[in-house]
């Protein structure tokens, strides 16, 4: 879990990436889940504060259907034809209005170009360069607006699907949000066991955001309660008594797990190459580079997962790459040429190397079986990689190789089992009658 402070950093990290970002299609939009009544809200307000902008918070769970998207009213153009068009939300007015005088003030004029698109977009400057809008908010030229949708998994169905919509393509009834536009997301835990009642997200819709899961600390809350006029009364309490502050209840704790994807291998490439462009945002000591290492650890883990992210960052740092199964089969029975390399490896390249072994094998292992000979060689080679291995990683490799099936379906341990049998039984705790008697049979 990620303490208020911690998440703020995280947070502002992830929105400023969106304007260091020059792809057009890729927007990052944080997921705040975390615990009733923690805070989630005014450290929203606090981030938009920070970049001189301001926040706008949307209570999802008041809102009805239509209020969001803009209800349509009936009209007469200049042409005296009727028409219709949508009342926006009064969050989306305010923002066309300021859209409108950035424009003015830019000197930008309409042009039949721009007009084509619309009275909504004719504003539009989202054409400029990573570097101009950067620019434009540390000038004050431009302040940028938070919208904060809260407890959007609390929401009516028809609701929730408007929100989902707004948040996930930056758009209203063809209205696109300008560039200085930043969404931010809260939603109460929303798990099996959870005691919320919530809208369940489904992996693609989860996929989209990055999910950073907030909690209480108490020395967090003791400070901002003396800078808040607490009474000493309470603050004595709860600096004596931590675990008051909030119920341990597990009911309410979100126990997602976070998985790797294409599109979040994109938004963590994003975060980290834009991290250098966007230091002027942050203070010397949120710059520090054991400071930036930890925030990109976090952000990493929050969206691909902490197994992930440890292997990523390790591979960073180590100079040995892990070993393609194509290097080991070309080896000799004995991998003389790689065996003292395996090794050596750290656990996380080790780790890769069955990885790419087991993807390697799915592949091709029965086209290696119409080589018998070739097939026994490479059965001998796989035993001495295994060997090679520390005990976990020889463990969680076999059971990943239990699991796999070959391309016809075929369970792939039935066709290996030899190579890990005599691992596996020296693992196991077993009495020397029950280990004779598992290696005769």
């Amino acid at each position: 879990m990620t303490t208020i402070n911690e998440a703020k950093r995280l947070i502002k990290r992830v929105l400023l990436a969106n304007i260091a970002c020059g792809k057009k299609d890729l927007a990052i939009t944080p997921l705040v889940s975390g615990r009733h009544g923690i805070g989630k809200s005014q450290m929203i307000k606090s981030i938009a504060a920070d970049l001189g902008g301001v926040c706008i918070t949307v209570e999802g769970g008041t809102l009805k259907e239509g209020e969001i998207t803009g209800l349509p009213y009936q009209y007469v153009g200049e042409d005296g034809k009727v028409g219709f068009r949508f009342l926006p939300y009064y969050a989306v007015d305010r923002i066309q209005k300021e859209e409108e005088r950035i424009f003015r003030a830019a000197g930008g004029q309409v042009s039949a170009e721009t007009a084509l698109e619309g009275d909504e977009n004719r504003f539009a400057m989202n054409d400029l360069t990573s570097e101009e809008k950067i620019e434009s908010i540390l000038s004050g030229r431009v302040h940028p607006v938070l919208v904060f949708i809260d407890e959007i998994n609390r929401t009516e169905n028809t609701v929730y699907k408007e929100l989902m919509n707004i948040l996930l393509t930056r758009s209203v009834n063809g209205y696109v949000f300008p560039w200085w536009v930043l969404f931010v997301g809260a939603m109460n835990p929303s798990t099996q066991n959870s005691m919320y009642a919530t809208n369940e997200m489904d992996p693609a819709q989860l996929d989209r955001f990055l999910k950073i899961k907030v909690d209480s600390s108490s020395s967090e809350w003791l400070k901002y309660g003396k800078g808040a006029g607490i009474s000493d009364d309470v603050l004595a309490f709860i600096k004596s008594n931590p675990k008051c502050l909030t119920s341990d209840d597990a009911g309410l704790d979100d126990e997602e797990k976070p998985t790797p994807s294409p599109r979040g291998w994109e938004m963590v490439d994003v975060i980290m190459s834009s991290e250098p462009a966007l230091r002027r945002f942050f203070t010397a000591k949120e710059n520090d580079p054991k400071t930036v290492e930890h925030d990109m650890k976090a952000l990493v883990s929050a969206k691909l997962g902490a197994s992930v992210a440890t292997m990523f960052f390790a591979s960073r740092v180590e100079q040995a790459k892990a070993i393609a199964p194509e290097e080991l089969f070309a080896d000799d029975e004995s991998l003389s040429g790689h065996a003292g390399k395996l090794a050596q490896m750290s656990a996380a390249k080790k780790l890769q190397t069955c990885d790419l072994m087991l993807a390697y094998l799915k592949e091709n292992i029965e086209f290696m079986m119409l080589n018998p000979r070739g097939f026994e060689k490479a059965k001998k080679q796989l035993s001495v990689m295994v060997g090679c291995l520390d005990s976990s990683t020889k463990l969680l490799f076999a059971q990943n190789i239990a699991a796999a099936t070959t391309a016809d379906g075929s369970p792939m341990i039935e066709l290996l089992f030899d190579v890990f049998e005599k691992d596996l039984i020296g693992m196991l705790d077993l009495s020397d009658q029950t280990r004779k008697l598992i290696e005769e049979s």
